[in-house]
């Protein structure tokens, strides 16, 4: 499958040389070196995969005469992937092949408890039928309203198509504050206003049916299902309704939902705000009269067309938004940035490393879930988390691009689906990683002033995918024995169990610890995929991977780590970052990653397994590292298929179980960057 030999890889390291001059890289603290790791017989499915491309080369070769190359144009070299053009999109290669290349070990490096470790146990309950239903593609993105006229977003763009498909069919918001204040959707080709309020530096971004029609091509391409929102600070239900209706026409069924505004409890924010659209006389009764008011008139051209709002983080407006009259079929849809305070004012909201993973800020999040929650159970809808992030600070700050805030945002994921939130989208942008709203799980190549089409993935939307790559199924309570390590299972229609464990403790200053997990029935064999860095502060090179070959920004941290490891490297396609060649590329060393590489793409059968686990037990032990989220795939002795990957979630409003009564207040600021 390979052209050239390399030893398997512990995650989170590089690879080693094969120049003897250069020094070899240390075991991995976790476990022991790699190279000592057996090789991983390949599954079946791959084995034939590998099996058939070998055949197709060998028949190619063996034809007889070729034509002469001077009368038609010589065949694309192959890449590192025997019958894999080299520079391949990710997207469009069978991700077994590229899996077998990476020639990952039959056991999880480290996986194996060691003599005097620390231990922590995990306990999972069976499934009852009170148990939340887990959606797969319920994990989403977030983009802003005036993102729909970007030309970027097309079904030919590689590297959106590859982190699309990344997510398994997710929901893709397109909102924001953009949507109140600079966003304009015209279908007769009106001027621009000229008459909006626009901080310094802004303009009006127009936007047509053909922008929907080519964002929606994106869509089909990716399995992706849409919410899209109308301008509601310039007062205009008929145009909100001619959005629905070319909407419609052009996404059909992949249009889940249509917002109305964008947060408008920060529509008036004082005078001397830039961020205000409305006077004084804004409040929530007027804010009902017009939600009505739109919604009819996108119900008279729409039918049945889902209403989403208010996308707000205060109670009093959700309670308003989901109790306005005319308004169904709805979904609540909540807000939510726990770490936004920018100043001073409350220091457990600042974002910091020490917040990020602090057990308090988990608990302000189940707060204001269950509390958004209990609406959204009174009126019997579905409760959408339609915007959220760890924090909408402006600039860079601790937090921005680290592993602690990609551990976060995969504990995020899960917890909210675990408190019966249907769909849950991260907030991002298409800008720049240098320059671009650094929170963003992803960003492209080029500048702010002139953005490039190739595009990659922070730790955070690492985070995100490794989520997004556990199948559907139901919430199974888990409990642990500590509060810096969080369990949540989602058991599986074949029997199996993902479990996902987030370890809060300092990857700098804290060694593994074993995990004991009970499990109510015998277990067969188990699975592990795991994000790690080396620090909180760790970040993974997605900035690098965007820069384009020869940019003023040099070679990245994966060609820098491992210049001979991929042949074809130096040919990189201007236009692909997430290619093929940069997928068998391990991450430096240090930097935050997923088993040691990017995009994570390896299906929970194909995973190292942890080691020693004895099948026909129901316990089994596992070595975590400090600052980690692992997914453990733990399929039972009598499974009856492998996880798979269904269809998008439905967003059909079954209530979930009313909150606990009694949840203390949590505090969350503006979303929106």
């Amino acid at each position: 499958m390979r052209t050239s030999p390399r030893p398997p890889v512990t995650p989170g390291r590089t690879a080693p040389s094969p120049n003897p001059s250069r020094s070899s890289q240390a075991p991995a603290r976790s476990g022991s070196s790699a190279s000592s790791l057996p090789h991983r017989t390949l599954p079946v499915r791959r084995r034939a995969l590998a099996i058939l491309s070998t055949v197709l080369l060998c028949a190619t070769a063996c034809a007889g005469p070729q034509p002469d190359p001077s009368a038609s144009s010589a065949p694309e070299p192959t890449g590192p992937v025997p019958g894999v053009a080299r520079n391949a999109p990710l997207h469009a290669v069978d991700p077994g092949l590229v899996v077998a290349a990476r020639d990952i070990p039959e056991t999880y490096p480290g996986s194996a408890p060691r003599t005097n470790d620390p231990t922590v146990r995990v306990t999972l309950s069976r499934t009852s039928p009170g148990d939340e239903d887990y959606q797969h593609g319920s994990v989403g993105l977030s983009l802003e309203s005036t993102d729909l006229a970007d030309p970027r977003l097309e079904k030919d763009n590689h590297d959106l198509v590859s982190i699309l498909q990344s997510l398994h069919e997710p929901t893709l918001r397109f909102g924001g504050n953009s949507t109140d204040r600079r966003f304009f959707f015209t279908s007769t080709d009106e001027p621009i206003p000229t008459d909006w309020p626009l901080a310094k530096g802004e303009k009006i971004t127009k936007v047509t049916p053909a922008d929907l029609e080519r964002v929606a091509a994106l869509a089909r391409r990716t399995g992706t299902s849409v919410i899209l929102s109308a301008n509601l600070a310039r007062y205009d239900p008929d145009r909100a309704a001619d959005l629905a209706a070319h909407a419609r026409a052009a996404f059909g069924d992949r249009l889940v939902g249509l917002m109305i505004g964008n947060e408008p409890n920060g529509f008036h924010r004082g005078s001397d705000d830039p961020l205000s659209v409305k006077g004084p006389e804004w409040n929530r009764t007027v804010y009902a009269r017009q939600l009505t008011a739109y919604v009819r008139a996108v119900h008279r051209k729409v039918p049945h067309l889902r209403i989403v709002a208010p996308g707000a983080y205060s109670d009093p407006w959700w309670e308003v938004a989901a109790g306005a009259p005319g308004t169904a079929p709805f979904a609540l849809a909540l807000h939510q940035y726990p770490l936004s305070e920018c100043g001073t004012r409350w220091t457990w909201q600042k974002p910091t490393v020490t917040n990020a993973v602090a057990p308090q800020t988990r608990e302000r999040v189940d707060a204001l879930v269950s509390r958004a929650r209990s609406v959204a159970d009174e009126h019997r809808v579905p409760l959408w988390i339609t915007e959220t992030s760890l924090s909408s600070c402006p600039g860079g700050n601790q937090i921005t691009e680290t592993l602690a805030a990609a551990v976060y945002q995969a504990d995020y994921s899960v917890r909210v689906q675990a408190l019966a939130a249907e769909r849950v989208t991260a907030h991002s942008s298409l800008g720049p990683c240098r320059g671009g709203p650094p929170m963003s799980p992803l960003c492209s190549d080029g500048t702010v002033g002139s953005p490039g089409e190739r595009f990659g993935l922070r730790a955070n939307g690492l985070a995100l995918a490794l989520i997004a790559s556990i199948p559907q199924g139901t919430m199974t309570p888990a409990r642990t024995g500590s509060e810096d390590l969080t369990a949540f299972a989602v058991t599986h229609a074949d029997g199996s169990t993902s479990l996902v464990l987030s370890d809060f403790r300092d990857p700098a200053t804290a060694g593994p610890r074993t995990t004991m997990v009970t499990t109510p029935g015998p277990v067969q064999r188990v699975t592990q995929s795991q994000l790690r860095g080396g620090s909180w502060r760790a970040t993974a090179p997605a900035g690098d991977a965007a820069d384009a070959p020869g940019s003023p920004e040099g070679p990245s941290a994966g060609e820098r780590a491992t210049d001979d490891a991929a042949p074809g490297a130096a040919s990189s396609d201007p236009r692909v970052a997430l290619s093929v060649e940069n997928a068998l590329r391990p991450t430096a060393d240090g930097a935050v990653s997923v088993d040691g590489y990017g995009l994570p793409i390896t299906p929970p059968a194909d995973r190292p397994e942890v080691a020693g686990v004895r099948p026909g037990a129901t316990s089994f032990a596992v070595s975590l590292p400090a600052g980690t989220t692992t997914v453990l795939t733990i399929e039972t002795k009598h499974a009856t298929a492998r996880p798979s990957a269904p269809a998008s979630p439905s967003g059909d409003g079954t209530p979930a179980p009313k909150a606990t009564s009694g949840t203390p207040r949590a505090t969350t600021c503006s979303g929106g960057q």
